[in-house]
């Protein structure tokens, strides 16, 4: 997720930001209003190069069962779930933010989409141990210091050669070894630093790190039956 101090959180160039959104064409008006509600109200929310990203991968693994953790106002719900849509898939989506969750479902509603989407109140810790399905497509992107405990409990619900995606994983370029940020962080940036170096070095998945938007990861899970 991405915030209002765009230039700030981002670790390279805002006018290369803004160039590459450039080259994404223009967005919808309703996509347009939840980016300029996300800016004026700091509700954190992805890049529209993530959500862009976000939307092709699922497109290209044709997933149809697509979990994601960090709705906010549903911005990369959308994104995720037009690319559902023409898998004739279903998005389950999960927030403890009632009020955001609320206004988010008033999106998915405008966009036409609601009745691809399942959109669950609570937290993720406690929702994903009692899901009773598995998912070919999964998104994180919510408290970034549990991130490792998402990883630990989505593990089980991502089916072989499923697809795990992940957001702010350098946060705003922290994560890399011997950068200089306020006291505060440490404590998130240690988490996030042991999640990726969990992620990168777990023999059942394949993991590459990007470095657009605040940084996102990308993983398949392998499915030893073709091996």
């Amino acid at each position: 997720m991405y915030i209002e101090e765009r230039a700030i959180s981002l670790f390279y160039p805002f006018e290369m930001e803004h160039y590459l959104e450039t080259l994404l064409g223009e967005r919808d008006p309703l996509l347009r209003e939840m980016e300029e509600q996300a800016l004026q109200e700091t509700i954190p929310v992805v890049t529209p190069m993530v959500g862009n990203f976000l939307n092709l991968l699922v497109t290209m693994s044709r997933a149809q069962a697509v979990l994601e953790i960090g709705t906010a106002i549903g911005y990369s719900t959308i994104w995720l779930t037009r690319a559902v849509k023409k898998n004739r898939g279903h998005v389950t989506t999960i927030d403890m933010n009632r009020d955001r969750l609320n206004r988010a479902i008033q999106y998915f509603e405008r966009a036409e989409l609601k009745k691809y989407i399942t959109a669950l109140d609570g937290d993720a810790r406690k929702i994903l141990p009692q899901l009773p399905s598995t998912f070919d497509f999964v998104f994180i992107d919510a408290a970034k210091g549990e991130y490792l405990d998402y990883l630990n409990l989505v593990y089980p619900l991502i089916v072989p050669g499923g697809v795990l995606v992940v957001d702010n994983v350098l946060f705003r370029g922290w994560v890399v070894p011997n950068t200089t940020f306020a006291p505060k962080y440490e404590r998130m940036v240690g988490r996030l630093r042991q999640f990726l170096e969990e992620l990168s070095r777990n023999p059942e998945f394949t993991t590459t790190v990007l470095p657009f938007g605040d940084g996102v990861s990308v993983s398949r899970k392998i499915d030893v039956s073709r091996q």
